[in-house]
C-alpha cells in the first residue's frame, strides 16, 4: 500500500509481478518500466527473484528535474499517469537501471555538488521514459523564406478566392501568428495587407487596360457584390475605382511632347 504522496517508478531486470491500479489488475514481467505517480496504484506485488531499481521522488523533486523547453511540458503530462512498459530492449532497460544506480551513488557519497549531480540525472532519466511512452513526434516547420514563398504563390493562385489569413495558414502548415510574424519580418507587412495590395494591382490593371464596367471588373475578381468592391477599394486607396479609371485616361490624354522618343 502507498500512503505517501510520492512518485514511483520501477526498472526490473528479471522477474515478474502485478499491479492494482484504479482500471484494475495488469500484470507485467522483465524487462519493464512501471511508473506510478501518487494515488494512481493501491498495491504492487514483485515476485520472488525480481532484480533491479526503485526510484521514489516527491513532486518537488519532479518539478526540480524535469528539463526545461518545448518538451517540458509532454514530459510533464506523460509523468502524471501512469506507465507500463513491458518487453524493453534489455540495452534501454540497463541503461535506465544505470541511470538509477548513479542517482543512488550521489545520495549515498553526499559529495559536493550532489544536488546539481541528482536533477541532472533525474532529467535524463524522464527523457527516457518521456522517449518510452512513444511521443508524437513534431514535424519540422518550414522556414521564413519557405513559408513567404508559399504564401505568395498561393496568393496568386487564390487570389479572387478570397480566402482568409486562417485559410492560407492551414495550406502553409502553420498557425495564423506564424504566418503573421514571419511575413511582417520578411516583409515588412502583415499577410492581409499582402492580399489586399495584390487585390488592388490586379484591379488597376483591369481599370486601366480594359473597357470592362466596375461591376465587371468586381465579378472579375471575386466579388459579389459591386459596392461592396467599391467600397473596399476606396478604403485602401482613399479614391473610388470610377475616379481611379478617369484619372489613368486623363493622364494618357495629357502626355508631353518629352515623352515622345
Amino acid at each position: 500500500m502507498f500512503r505517501d504522496k510520492r512518485h514511483r517508478c520501477y526498472v526490473l531486470l528479471a522477474g515478474e509481478g502485478n499491479v492494482v491500479l484504479q482500471r484494475g489488475e495488469i500484470a507485467f514481467a522483465a524487462p519493464c518500466l512501471i511508473w506510478l505517480p501518487p494515488g494512481a496504484a493501491t498495491r504492487i506485488v514483485l515476485e520472488a527473484g525480481c532484480r533491479g531499481e526503485l526510484l521514489s521522488v516527491t513532486e518537488v523533486g519532479l518539478a526540480q528535474s524535469i528539463p526545461t523547453g518545448p518538451i517540458s511540458s509532454q514530459i510533464r503530462a506523460i509523468l502524471m499517469d501512469p506507465l507500463i512498459k513491458t518487453r524493453i530492449d534489455l540495452k534501454h532497460i540497463k541503461k535506465l537501471s544505470h541511470t538509477l544506480e548513479n542517482i543512488s551513488d550521489e545520495i549515498d557519497g553526499e559529495d559536493s555538488g550532489a544536488q546539481e549531480s541528482i536533477q541532472h540525472l533525474l532529467s535524463l532519466f524522464f527523457i527516457s521514459v518521456w522517449r518510452m511512452s512513444g511521443p508524437v513526434q513534431r514535424e519540422a516547420q518550414p522556414l521564413p523564406r519557405t513559408i513567404a514563398l508559399q504564401f505568395l504563390q498561393l496568393v496568386e493562385l487564390h487570389l479572387c478566392d478570397h480566402w482568409t489569413v486562417a485559410r492560407y495558414a492551414q495550406e502553409i502548415g502553420v498557425t495564423p501568428d506564424r504566418l503573421n510574424s514571419t511575413l511582417r519580418r520578411t516583409t515588412g507587412r502583415p499577410p492581409l495587407t499582402l492580399i489586399h495590395a495584390r487585390i488592388i494591382h490586379e484591379a488597376d490593371a483591369l481599370l486601366d487596360d480594359s473597357s470592362l464596367q466596375i461591376s465587371e471588373i468586381a465579378e472579375e475578381l471575386g466579388f459579389t457584390d459591386p459596392a461592396y468592391f467599391s467600397r473596399f477599394y476606396k478604403r485602401i486607396c482613399g479614391h473610388s475605382p470610377n475616379y481611379q479609371r478617369r484619372n489613368l485616361h486623363s493622364s494618357k490624354n495629357h502626355l508631353s511632347y518629352a515623352a515622345w522618343p
